[in-house]
């Protein structure tokens, strides 16, 4: 898992973009303390959460409209429901889906959405299927997006 991370590690440059592998210090696949270790203690878990299956967990002072999934003791994936928050490419939340497809050229897979009148455009890491962005979209608009390893990235409902 350490290479994992080292790899994660390289992958995530800036602290306000999103990329494959996370956001700025919190890398997909960290366990729970080495991500709040790195975020400062800022890592909030609440009461009762499901810490050895999935869940959501919070960022105290991370960014507003970012969402924090764990699975099995681990980061498995970001959610992202705000326009705040760009990927380091730059797509971000209200982009339309021919930007997001001229911001990963060659690289997105369109399929529908299950439950809106839209798609999924997912976005697999260079070089490395395991990671992908997953953007929603309706009315040819992203309405919410995100970020990290297979197969939690492509939930659709979340932890349900």
């Amino acid at each position: 898992m350490a290479g994992a991370l080292a790899i994660a590690a390289t992958a995530c440059s800036s602290d306000s973009s999103v990329t494959e592998h996370g956001l700025g210090r919190l890398h997909v696949g960290m366990t729970l303390a080495q991500a709040r270790y790195a975020l400062g203690n800022a890592l909030v878990i609440p009461r009762g959460a499901d810490t050895l299956g999935c869940d959501y967990v919070t960022w105290r002072g991370g960014p507003a409209g970012l969402h924090v999934m764990i699975d099995e003791g681990r980061i498995a994936r970001v959610d992202v429901d705000s326009a705040s928050i760009a990927t380091e490419a730059g797509a971000r939340v209200g982009d339309s889906e021919d930007r997001v497809r001229s911001l990963y050229p060659g690289r997105v897979t369109v399929t529908p959405h299950k439950y809106e009148d839209g798609h999924y455009l997912t976005v697999n890491a260079a070089g490395d299927s395991a990671f992908a962005i997953v953007f929603e979209t309706a009315q040819g608009k992203v309405t919410r997006y995100r970020a990290g390893r297979r197969p939690a990235v492509e939930y659709v409902e979340g932890c349900s």
